[in-house]
């Protein structure tokens, strides 16, 4: 005989094809216990159910089947009154507020699982990239300002950090110690600062150098955060394009999700839109991201399309095995990867 368990807000139900409930076990009378009973009954087996399974075994039910979709209708469509007759709750506003609990925390639960690691790596990426947009609007400002002073120094010293690091270590021109840098001092033809102005530009730079710090700070969380989650996808990618392509795509499972194909033109998405929409005047992009990536960079001009195509097909693989298995297989893929970019630059 078959039957035929299904799972509700008030417990399991057992029942025969006509819709007849033959066991019933109920949940215990809290929302959240129910909430986390519900959300694992999803994919795998609860006590409860394996309970009213096992007891319409004893009663000659061998062949029994969990969520059938008439079953759960019929259930739902009755459960108010059924809630009433197992006695679940005392009346229909008791079983409204039940239902109400439940939802609010179903919809908590399901926050929460949305809320993965992959996310918080997202956002580190962003928050990284409006750091970068910050530094250089300031150290842009701190050099018009200092090169008032010293403005033979914007042009000798074209490192935006170093640039920074000396002027708060210094201030004044005539105090840096460089070789270089102190003989221009002597001859410069900037205006004498007072001290206050010598003040304001190194606490200025101070500042600068603090998001610089900070910045440093989040990139090498960021990059352990990616070995934890996304370890051979950041093995083949490099931590930086592994960032930027988790965030292009909207987090891992997108990612796992897409073609080789759509990864490799991650980021290039204008050029493409282009090129559909000028049936074939424009030229189709080879790759978006995956440009800045070391094997494409360092890669003759005729072979880039090749091999962006090779690594996006790897990289593909990569993130369906951070999905999915958690196998880490970096090694193997790299090494194929470099195998086949080999074969690809000794072609003609």
């Amino acid at each position: 005989m078959r039957a035929f368990i299904s799972t509700t807000i008030i417990g399991v139900f057992g029942l025969d094809e006509s819709k007849k409930i033959l066991f019933y076990k109920s949940f215990p009378r809290d929302s959240e216990r129910i909430a986390e009973k519900l959300k694992l009954s999803e994919i795998e087996f609860i006590d409860e159910e394996r309970f009213v399974r096992s007891e319409l075994n004893k009663r000659g039910y061998t062949e029994v089947k969990k969520d059938e979709q008439t079953i759960g209708e019929f259930l739902k469509s009755n459960l108010r009154r059924l809630a009433l007759e197992k006695r679940f709750v005392r009346d229909q506003a008791e079983f409204n507020q039940l239902l109400t609990k439940v939802n609010i925390q179903l919809t908590k639960v399901q926050i929460k699982k949305a809320i993965g690691r992959d996310n918080i790596a997202v956002d580190a990426n962003g928050a990284i990239e409006e750091l970068d947009k910050s530094i250089n609007i300031f150290v842009e400002r701190l050099r018009e300002f200092y090169s008032m002073h010293f403005p033979e120094m914007d042009k000798a010293v074209e490192n935006n950090e170093k640039f920074a690091k000396l002027v708060e270590k210094f201030g004044r021109r005539e105090n840096i110690e460089e070789v270089e840098l102190k003989a221009m001092a002597s001859k410069s033809m900037g205006a004498d600062f007072k001290d206050e102005d010598i003040r304001i530009a190194q606490s200025f730079a101070t500042e600068i150098n603090r998001l610089y710090k900070l910045r440093q700070d989040m990139s090498n969380y960021l990059e352990k955060l990616l070995k934890e989650i996304v370890p051979n996808f950041t093995e083949l990618a490099t931590p930086m394009l592994a960032a930027k392509l988790l965030t292009k795509a909207g987090g891992l499972e997108r990612l796992s999700k897409m073609a080789s194909s759509t990864i490799q033109l991650l980021g290039a998405e204008k050029a493409l839109f282009r090129f559909l929409h000028s049936k074939g005047k424009s030229s189709s992009p080879r790759f978006g991201i995956l440009y800045n990536h070391p094997l494409i960079q360092t890669a003759p001009e005729k072979h880039k399309g090749k091999i962006a195509r090779a690594l996006a097909s790897k990289l593909s693989i990569a993130a369906k095995m951070d999905y999915y298995s958690k196998e880490y297989k970096a090694d193997a893929l790299k090494s194929d990867l470099e195998k086949k970019v080999k074969g690809i630059l000794s072609s003609k």
